[in-house]
C-alpha cells in the first residue's frame, strides 16, 4: 500500500501542476496581420485577468522611451484614458503619477495613483515598474480609486534601431465591473495602446 505521505506527495504535485495550467499566460486573438501580441492570465485571489502586451517599434530605446515618459500626452495614445499628469517627483527616478481612465455609461470612469519607478538596465535593457499608491492623493468626485495595481513597462534594444517594448499589468478595478467589460478590457488595453503607441512614434521620426 502506498504511504499517506506518498499520496500527500502526489495530491500536492497534482495541484501544483493544476495551477499552472490555469495561471499561465494564454495567446489572445487580435486583429489579422497585427503586430501586437497580447497575452492574459488569470492572478490567484482575484476575478481579473492580469494582461501582457508586447510590440516591436521601429524607433531607437531613447525615442520609444521618451514618448512612454511624456506623461501630460499619455492621453493621446493610451486606450481610454483622459486623464495623465504627475502629481510629484519623489527622487531622481521615482514619480508619483496619476491618470483617469474612462468607462462606458453607465459604469463609473476610474482613477489611478501609480508609483513610477525607472529602473535602466545593465544590459541596455530599460524597466518601469508601475505599483498602485491609491492613498497618495485625494480621492476626486465621481470617480472610482483602482486600490490594486501591479505592473511594468520593459523596453529591450534591438537590431536596426528597432525595440521590443511589453507592457504587462495586473489590477483591480475596484467597484462593479461588467464581466464583458472585464474581459475586454483586458485585450483592448494592451491592444490599443501598443498599436497607438507605434503609431505615434513612427509617425513622429525625422
Amino acid at each position: 500500500m502506498l504511504s499517506i505521505q506518498h499520496n500527500i506527495a502526489i495530491i500536492t504535485l497534482s495541484l501544483i501542476s493544476f495551477t499552472n495550467v490555469v495561471q499561465a499566460w494564454e495567446l489572445q486573438e487580435t486583429e489579422e496581420n497585427s503586430p501586437v501580441k497580447v497575452w492574459t492570465k488569470a492572478v490567484s485571489g482575484s476575478n481579473f485577468k492580469a494582461f501582457r502586451g508586447q510590440i516591436i517599434i521601429n524607433a531607437s530605446l531613447q525615442q520609444t522611451l521618451a514618448v512612454i515618459k511624456d506623461t501630460e500626452n499619455i492621453p493621446k495614445w493610451y486606450h481610454n484614458t483622459a486623464v495623465a499628469k504627475q502629481i510629484t517627483v519623489v527622487d531622481t527616478n521615482q514619480s508619483l503619477n496619476y491618470t483617469v481612465t474612462t468607462a462606458p455609461w453607465p459604469v463609473t470612469n476610474r482613477d489611478s495613483v501609480t508609483l513610477v519607478t525607472d529602473k535602466p538596465q545593465a544590459n541596455g535593457e530599460y524597466l518601469i515598474e508601475l505599483s498602485a499608491r491609491p492613498e497618495e492623493y485625494p480621492k476626486q468626485e465621481n470617480r472610482i480609486r483602482i486600490p490594486k495595481l501591479e505592473g511594468f513597462w520593459k523596453l529591450v534594444p534591438l537590431a536596426d534601431n528597432k525595440t521590443e517594448v511589453t507592457l504587462q499589468i495586473a489590477a483591480e478595478p475596484g467597484g462593479e465591473i461588467p464581466s464583458w467589460l472585464a474581459n475586454s478590457m483586458v485585450i483592448d488595453m494592451p491592444f490599443y495602446s501598443l498599436t497607438n503607441l507605434k503609431a505615434r512614434i513612427e509617425d513622429n521620426l525625422d
